[in-house]
């Protein structure tokens, strides 16, 4: 008798259990499949997710283009989420994206500092760029006029965004493209 006092306490366990997915599945509403936002700052979205991601606004100058850039390339791998929750902290830390003040700096003294992201990649590639930032401000006179160069052909714009500068693959490439409204 005991036997089957247990074998129907397992049914009626399994029973409720199987009801229970059965009533989430259905009574859960619905998630929707596009999330409308604006890149960069809003996008908080994996990029697997479904989401309707809006071009970014054209950057006023060209520290606000490096500071996206450089967005591409600390939230590579990373929750961007969790990202734009700490950018504040991050800002700080890479001294507002001064190219000029990035560019003097050493790997060891950014490292150390609390507020920036603690990848050794990453941080050579923030002082790598800040120095290539200012190469193409001398080849062009802005980083909006290098930009404007490339306009028309959208693969030589990914083309020369991987080429010139680190950590900035395919991907990153066409997000931050997307992010300072060059398409």
């Amino acid at each position: 008798m005991k036997v089957n006092d247990q074998t129907s306490k397992s049914r009626t366990k399994e029973k409720h259990s199987s009801t229970f997915i059965l009533y989430t599945l259905i009574m859960k509403k619905p998630r929707k499949s596009k999330k409308k936002h604006k890149a960069p700052w809003e996008c908080t979205f994996a990029k697997e997710e479904k989401c309707d991601c809006r071009p970014g606004e054209i950057p006023k100058s060209d520290k606000e283009y490096f500071e996206i850039l450089s967005l591409c390339v600390l939230q590579a791998g990373l929750g961007w989420g969790m990202l734009r929750k700490k950018w504040v902290k991050y800002r700080r830390g890479f001294y507002g994206f001064d190219t000029d003040r990035l560019a003097n700096s050493n790997m060891e003294e950014l490292l150390n500092n609390p507020d920036t992201i603690k990848n050794k990649n990453k941080i050579k590639a923030i002082i790598y760029n800040a120095k290539e930032f200012q190469k193409i401000d001398g080849e062009f006179g802005s980083f909006s006029n290098f930009l404007s160069s490339l306009k028309g052909d959208e693969d030589e714009a990914i083309k020369q965004l991987t080429r010139r500068f680190h950590h900035i693959g395919k991907y990153s490439a066409e997000y931050f493209l997307h992010s300072v409204g060059y398409w």
